[in-house]
C-alpha cells in the first residue's frame, strides 16, 4: 500500500514536469512579429466555491473576428473540467472566456490552457496558469456569518429581556 501511494506521487511530480516543459509563456506565442491569436498570462486564480467558472483572457490581434476554441487542462486530479468552450473574438480586442470548473480536492493546481480554431488546429502552445482551490471556504464562510448573526440575536434577546426585568 505504501508502495503503491509512492508511485502515485512519483507519476503526479513526472506529470507536473513534464507538462511545465512542455509549455510555454503566452507572450512567446505572437507570431508575424506581434500579430497572433493568444491565451493572456495573468495573476494565480482562486477557487472558493465547489463550481465556478474559470477566467481565461485570449487576445485577437488581428483585423478580422475569430471563433476559437479554449481546452483548459488540469496536472492533477483536485479539479475537474468538463468541456471545452467556444468563443469569438472580435479583431484587436481581449475576451474573458468562462470556463467551467468543479472542484474535487483543495490545493494548488496547475492548469495547462490552449486554443484551437473551429477546424481543430492548434494556435501556438499550451500555457501553464496557476490555480488554488479552497473548496470548502465558501461553506466556512457562510457558517462563520450565519454564527455571527446568531450570537448577535441571542445577545440582543439577552439584553432585551435584562432591561425589561429591570423595569
Amino acid at each position: 500500500m505504501d508502495c503503491e501511494k509512492r508511485l502515485k506521487k512519483l507519476i503526479a511530480i513526472l506529470l507536473a514536469v513534464a507538462s511545465v516543459f512542455f509549455a510555454i509563456p503566452a507572450h512567446a506565442l505572437d507570431t508575424k512579429g506581434g500579430e497572433g491569436i493568444y491565451i493572456v498570462p495573468g495573476s494565480a486564480i482562486n477557487l472558493v466555491s465547489r463550481s465556478s467558472n474559470i477566467p481565461i483572457q485570449i487576445k485577437n490581434t488581428y483585423e478580422s473576428d475569430v471563433v476559437v476554441h479554449v481546452f483548459v487542462r488540469p496536472t492533477n486530479a483536485r479539479v475537474s473540467i468538463p468541456e471545452a468552450v467556444s468563443v469569438k473574438i472580435p479583431g484587436q480586442t481581449t475576451v474573458t472566456a468562462k470556463v467551467p470548473v468543479y472542484a474535487i480536492a483543495n490545493g494548488d493546481v496547475m492548469l495547462k490552457a490552449w486554443i484551437t480554431t473551429f477546424s481543430g488546429i492548434r494556435l501556438g502552445r499550451a500555457v501553464i496558469l496557476d490555480m488554488n482551490v479552497n473548496a470548502d471556504m465558501e461553506f466556512a464562510m457562510l457558517a462563520s456569518f450565519a454564527g455571527v448573526i446568531a450570537l448577535l440575536l441571542v445577545f440582543g434577546i439577552f439584553r432585551t429581556v435584562r432591561k425589561n426585568r429591570k423595569q
